[in-house]
């Protein structure tokens, strides 16, 4: 019969850390960058649903504003407002960036509750350092729009942001080793960010417009989106 003393447990556990770490390393790494990356989509959401997302994410930006919280379009909300100076027609959600040190001094109950009383709805999502919202009213949709503010934490020895998140902090910190990290320069943010309309809208961009996008889609951020059955006027 098998017996296990507590070293044997140990060494066990310890293995099985090990292989779980090296699993998500290769998930976040490779799988993420294959999918999520690749900015091609296929039409598919309704006026409605495009103008309920649009007025979501003005919502958003005034409680922002009201909480004097650095926040500016990325990832595909930037390239809407970089290609077309609206939402593009394709997206389920919208994107504001958001810093960490600044989030940091706010009582976090407090900056929920904010959102609260505005009948929004907002859950953070730790393992992906993701907050995201919801309308509370009803939807007269099956699929209802939100909205992500995705969180960048200060790296001071490599003068870069880059994503917070539970699973990513079993990688390597660097930001040449770890593509996830979506690291950018802190110089896309020094100084006074220009303003750029998006909608009806002005909101704040990142420094050198499609700069960030380079740091963001390094694959493929020069080329044209192709995109299906979709009317982008």
């Amino acid at each position: 019969m098998l017996r296990f003393s507590l070293y044997r447990l140990v060494v066990i556990l310890c293995v099985g850390i090990i292989l779980y770490t090296a699993v998500r390393w290769w998930q976040i790494v490779f799988a993420q960058e294959s999918t999520v990356r690749q900015f091609q989509h296929t039409c598919n959401m309704t006026e409605q649903y495009r103008h309920e997302l649009e007025h979501l994410f003005e919502r958003v930006h005034r409680l922002l504003v009201q909480q004097k919280l650095t926040h500016f379009l990325c990832y595909g909300t930037l390239w809407g407002q970089i290609r077309l100076a609206k939402m593009l027609p394709w997206r389920e959600k919208a994107e504001f960036c958001v810093l960490n040190d600044e989030l940091m001094h706010h009582e976090e109950a407090r900056f929920i509750r904010n959102f609260y009383a505005n009948e929004l709805h907002i859950n953070y999502h730790h393992s992906e350092g993701i907050y995201r919202i919801f309308a509370n009213e009803p939807a007269a949709l099956r699929t209802r729009p939100y909205v992500e503010l995705v969180v960048f934490q200060l790296d001071v020895a490599q003068a870069m942001y880059k994503r917070v998140g539970w699973k990513r902090r079993l990688l390597p910190p660097h930001c040449d080793w770890t593509p996830s990290l979506d690291c950018f320069p802190v110089n896309l943010l020094q100084g006074a960010l220009p303003k750029r309309p998006l909608g009806r809208m002005l909101y704040t961009v990142p420094m050198g417009g499609i700069e960030l996008q380079k740091y963001h889609y390094r694959d493929n951020w020069w080329k044209d989106v192709k995109v299906r059955n979709c009317n982008l006027n």
